[in-house]
């Protein structure tokens, strides 16, 4: 190994400690405990768009490693703690890219309240891990952060709201802007996320985090609705330098509502190809516990620290890619 790999190989480490002890600290003053949820699950939650890594073990199964601590997290919550978090290693099927790997470190966390408390709380994460590292420009990171809704975005940039257009309306809506790209293969989810990534998400670069307010239901399985908007739920991303560090909302309490969307994910995934997952009965009974609001977030750490150190790939994060 060359002076240089090791030199690298020592930052990474000292900037990953630097990043997960100034967390632990943020949520240590707020009142939080720290808990450890099981990495291996009998079953997944049947999003149709992320899959689990499958087990055996000793020629039984499968099993398969957590996409993210969510479903264990809100189990606990019933034990009558209200503020939760975990720091931990989850995995997800899917090419390793310039942001994307296999396996990477997810920090998430619960508790009482509403979208609004926790995405301030987010923003407010955010400013203490960057007055606690060496990061450049700390002016950029000081709160609060811009907020933007996600349907206003559409009427500013392409002059319509498509969260009230059926599928064929949103399609006919982007034929009439001269929109490309765009064929009659594509579900109302394929168009929507065409137009935010190619002209919604381009507009928004300004320097600063920013966040991105009001997401479709049909891509939130597990957050609670609008009240005002049958076709919204109240969750938030939150970007910097336009990566998605962050992704929160308010919790779906409601088990029978869950189970509907859960079966809702399954045929989709069969229209997709893939496997279904049975619903976690053992979650679906701890929703009908949780005796108040409740709002989560999960963090990518990595996409964290290539944001705040200005790193280009995820692989300039993580020490396993380096010694590879």
């Amino acid at each position: 190994m060359s002076t240089n790999d090791k030199q690298r190989i020592h930052e990474i480490l000292k900037m990953r400690h630097e990043l997960l002890r100034a967390s632990r600290e943020f949520f240590y003053t707020r009142d939080y405990i720290e808990v450890e949820t099981a990495n291996l699950m009998a079953t997944a939650p049947p999003d149709p768009h992320i899959d689990p890594v499958e087990v055996m073990v000793s020629g039984k199964g499968p099993f398969f490693l957590h996409t993210s601590p969510e479903m264990g997290l809100k189990k606990l919550l019933r034990s009558g703690h209200k503020r939760l978090f975990q720091i931990c290693k989850v995995w997800r099927v899917e090419d390793h890219q310039e942001v994307h790997n296999t396996e990477f470190t997810m920090l998430e966390w619960y508790r009482e309240g509403s979208c609004q408390d926790i995405m301030a709380e987010t923003a407010s994460l955010i400013e203490w891990i960057v007055q606690h590292l060496p990061v450049t420009e700390k002016e950029r990171f000081v709160t609060p952060f811009a907020v933007y809704e996600l349907d206003r975005l559409f009427v500013d940039i392409m002059g319509f709201d498509p969260f009230p257009l059926g599928r064929d309306s949103l399609f006919a809506a982007l034929k009439n802007k001269g929109f490309g790209g765009i064929d009659d293969k594509d579900d109302w989810n394929s168009l929507f996320f065409k137009v935010f990534i190619q002209e919604i998400e381009q507009r928004l670069h300004n320097g600063k985090p920013y966040v991105i307010y009001g997401w479709p239901s049909s891509i939130s399985t597990m957050a609670k609705r609008r009240y005002n908007r049958s076709n919204m739920v109240e969750r938030f991303e939150l970007y910097i330098d336009g990566l998605e560090i962050a992704n929160g909302y308010a919790e779906l309490t409601d088990p029978g509502e869950q189970r509907k969307r859960f079966d809702e994910d399954n045929r989709e995934r069969t229209r997709f190809g893939k496997r279904q997952f049975p619903p976690d009965q053992a979650f679906l009974d701890s929703l009908r516990m949780i005796d108040h609001d409740s709002a989560g977030v999960s963090v990518g750490i990595d996409r964290l620290l290539m944001a705040l150190f200005e790193k280009k790939t995820i692989d300039e994060v993580i020490v396993d890619r380096l010694i590879i």
